[in-house]
């Protein structure tokens, strides 16, 4: 039976827009707040070496404002409408990653860009937003499938549909955050324990291949010396050592099922099967990204396992971020007084090494405050998804707060070089509209949530 619920004389004849305003989540609206501030003021810091930084921070600050806008909008809508037309929704957003194909600007060799006279905005930073909305939408709606196998079809084929066209732009980074937000979702959603493991152990596969190849590569003396490994290295990208390997590794698992049948294991023979698909399937998928890598890509991965080896190409970004971060020290040298970032020595200050500057301006002390900002960031996701009041909503704060992570976790990692450059943003914090209107939409549609939480 659902509790009964009284409501005093006030209450009933309490205004729509009064109702809104208390049950506003007043921590994380002032919590974003104050990360798009500390932002503009870094982003400020960050340019004073191009010189009329003013622009930059006017910049900031436009799409601060667009973004607060679009916010308090998508708050005031009730955040089901979105649960109501997933497909609309769908074809919505892979119709703008094909415009952008079609007559997108092209910077830096990747045409992810619309114009729409001065304005420009990156599609795949909204469509992101949209792919949470329809997977949660789907797995809302279909939530009796959600354990069974085929349940995955359908999130996957959104998934991809988004990752296969921002591919095209190319535009690699972008697509990185799809697959833990997805997994996020899956998880809430109850998804079968033993496929999250299939998935977790594909990833582990195509990784560990990964590694092995940049690995290797770092050696080229030790490959001379020996050729079983020189042979295993050659096997990692697509050629006559892959198809060998692939057929050992057929072997191996034939093998394998032959010994537990003579030993009286009772393994089904269908797990050694599956275990071996998802394995081929890892170590393909591993090789065609290595094949389809630039240049300055595999420089990347490269300089991740040892930076030293570029210190003046590659590496540069890595060395002069952890500078930077250990010059600051515990308090820093002061707002708007960085060596490394006034000096030109930290390279894209504003955006990828932001948080560099930061470091390096205003020590640990500000940092960690602005961790801890990320933490309640992520606390509030949390909350609002327990506080839901149906599965599409806890769903979709899941899936913006698996984003919010996974951005915050990889940039963080990035700066001190535990992760490959990846050309992420810093959530509110680094230069660029189009990543902090999304990112503030995607608060909106938590705010929404969370004051539509309560079902009397």
């Amino acid at each position: 039976m659902s509790p009964l619920v009284f409501q005093s004389q006030s209450d009933a004849s309490e205004t729509p827009f009064h109702r809104f305003l208390r049950h506003f989540d007043w921590v994380l609206f002032l919590d974003v707040v104050l990360l798009c501030l500390a932002g503009m003021v870094m982003v400020y810091s960050a340019c004073l070496r191009f010189g009329h930084p003013e622009l930059y921070f006017g910049k900031q600050f436009f799409a601060f404002a667009v973004g607060l806008t679009v916010m308090f909008v998508l708050a005031t809508v009730n955040y089901q409408i979105f649960g109501q037309y997933p497909k609309t929704l769908f074809f919505l957003s892979l119709s703008l990653l094909v415009l952008v194909l079609l007559v997108g600007k092209t910077s830096r060799g990747t045409k992810a860009w619309l114009f729409l006279g001065p304005l420009a905005f990156q599609p795949s930073e909204i469509c992101k937003i949209a792919a949470i909305l329809v997977v949660s939408a789907w797995c809302a709606g279909n939530w009796r499938e959600i354990p069974r196998l085929k349940g995955l079809f359908i999130p996957f084929l959104i998934v991809l549909a988004h990752v296969g066209l921002i591919l095209l732009q190319p535009d690699f980074g972008s697509t990185l955050v799809y697959f833990p937000v997805l997994l996020g979702i899956l998880f809430t959603a109850g998804t079968n324990y033993l496929y999250l493991f299939i998935i977790l152990f594909y990833g582990m596969v195509a990784g560990s291949v990964l590694a092995v190849h940049v690995g290797f590569s770092l050696a080229p003396d030790f490959l001379q010396e020996h050729a079983f490994w020189n042979f295993i290295f050659k096997g990692t990208k697509i050629g006559k050592q892959f198809l060998v390997l692939q057929l050992f590794m057929t072997g191996a698992a034939l093998f394998a099922w032959w010994m537990a049948r003579e030993l009286r294991l009772r393994i089904p023979g269908i797990y050694f099967f599956f275990i071996f698909l998802v394995a081929l399937a890892g170590w393909s998928s591993s090789s065609l990204f290595l094949n389809s890598l630039k240049g300055y890509q595999k420089k990347r991965l490269t300089v991740f396992f040892s930076p030293r080896l570029d210190p003046m190409g590659a590496g540069y970004h890595v060395i002069q971020s952890e500078v930077a971060l250990g010059s600051g020290r515990i308090f820093g040298k002061g707002l708007f007084s960085g060596t490394q970032g006034r000096l030109g020595f930290l390279p894209e200050q504003h955006t990828d090494f932001i948080f560099s500057v930061l470091g390096e301006e205003l020590g640990f002390v500000a940092s960690g405050f602005v961790l801890l900002l990320y933490l309640i960031l992520l606390w509030r996701c949390i909350a609002i998804a327990g506080d839901a009041r149906d599965l599409f909503g806890s769903l979709a704060a899941v899936g913006i707060g698996c984003m919010f992570a996974f951005y915050g976790l990889v940039s963080l990692a990035m700066v001190m070089g535990m992760a490959p450059v990846t050309g992420l943003p810093l959530p509110f914090i680094s230069y660029g509209g189009s990543s902090l209107v999304s990112s503030l939409a995607a608060v909106g549609v938590l705010l929404s949530i969370h004051v539509r939480r309560y079902t009397h």
